[in-house]
C-alpha cells in the first residue's frame, strides 16, 4: 500500500459491530414484547429471520430498489408475517425503538480503535456509508470513532448509494485527493465497498472475517482483521 493519503472507511460491520449490537438492541425488544404478552416466539427464531430480511431489503436499497423507510418498517413486517404474527403494533414497536436505540451501542470490530490511532496522524481519514443519515453520527459520536474523521459521506446526503462510482467521486473531491490512485476504499461488502472503490479508481481492502488472511486479487487485497490492515499500512 504505498502512496496512499486518504483513507476512506466503510462503517457498519467494518469498524461499527453492527451485528452485536443489533442483536444486543433486538434481545432487549424481543424481551420486552414478550412481557407485554401475545409474542411466544423464541429469540434465536425471531433473529435469524429479521437477518434474512433486513439483509435482503438492504441490498435492494443500495440498488436503489426500496425506499429508507421501506427498510425501517419491512423488515420487522416481513418478519413478522413470516412468524405468523400480523400485528401493526408489534411491528411498529420494533421499528420505532430498533431505529432509537441501536446507536447508542458502543460495540467495535476488534481492533477498530488499536487501527485509527495508528492511522490518524498519516492520511486523511473519511467514512462512506450507505446507512441511515439521523443514525450515523449517533453510532460514530456513542462509540468514539468520531474524533478520527475528517469527513462523514451519507450515501442519503450525497444523493448516490455505493456502489456507484459516483459518491467515491463526491468524497475523493470533498476530501480533497489529488488523484484516485492515492485513495484507499476498506470495506466488509465486495459489490458496494470494494467493487464500487474500484470502478471510482481507488486502491481497496476487503475485509472478510471468513476469508484466509492477505489474499492479494487482481485489483484488492483481502484479509480477515483489522489488525492485518494495521500491518499493511505501516
Amino acid at each position: 500500500m504505498k502512496n496512499i493519503t486518504h483513507i476512506f472507511f466503510d462503517l457498519d460491520h467494518t469498524l461499527w459491530d453492527t451485528e452485536t449490537n443489533a442483536k444486543e438492541s433486538l434481545k432487549e425488544l424481543h424481551e420486552e414484547v414478550k412481557v407485554q404478552g401475545n409474542f411466544s416466539v423464541s429469540f434465536d427464531l425471531f433473529y435469524s429471520t429479521y437477518e434474512k430480511h433486513n439483509n435482503l431489503l438492504w441490498k435492494k436499497y443500495a440498488k436503489h430498489e426500496v425506499t429508507k423507510e421501506d427498510v425501517r418498517i419491512n423488515r420487522f413486517k416481513f418478519t413478522l408475517e413470516e412468524l405468523n404474527i400480523f400485528d401493526d403494533t408489534i411491528n411498529e414497536f420494533f421499528a420505532s425503538h430498533f431505529v432509537s436505540r441501536t446507536p447508542l451501542k458502543k460495540n467495535l470490530i476488534e481492533g477498530a480503535i488499536d487501527l485509527m490511532e495508528s492511522v490518524k496522524d498519516r492520511f486523511t481519514l473519511s467514512i462512506i456509508t450507505n446507512g441511515f443519515k439521523e443514525v450515523q453520527y449517533i453510532k460514530m459520536e456513542e462509540s468514539g470513532l468520531r474524533k478520527y474523521f475528517e469527513h462523514i459521506f451519507i450515501s442519503e446526503e450525497v444523493g448516490h448509494n455505493k456502489p456507484s462510482p459516483d459518491i467515491f467521486n463526491h468524497a475523493m473531491n470533498k476530501s480533497g485527493a489529488a488523484l484516485a490512485e492515492n485513495c484507499l476504499m476498506i470495506g466488509d461488502s465486495l459489490e458496494a465497498d470494494i467493487y464500487g472503490a474500484l470502478s471510482a479508481g481507488m486502491k481497496a481492502i476487503y475485509l472478510s472475517p471468513e476469508s484466509r488472511m492477505d489474499i492479494i486479487e487482481k485489483n484488492y487485497i483481502t484479509v480477515n482483521s483489522l489488525n492485518q490492515i494495521k500491518s499493511l499500512l505501516k
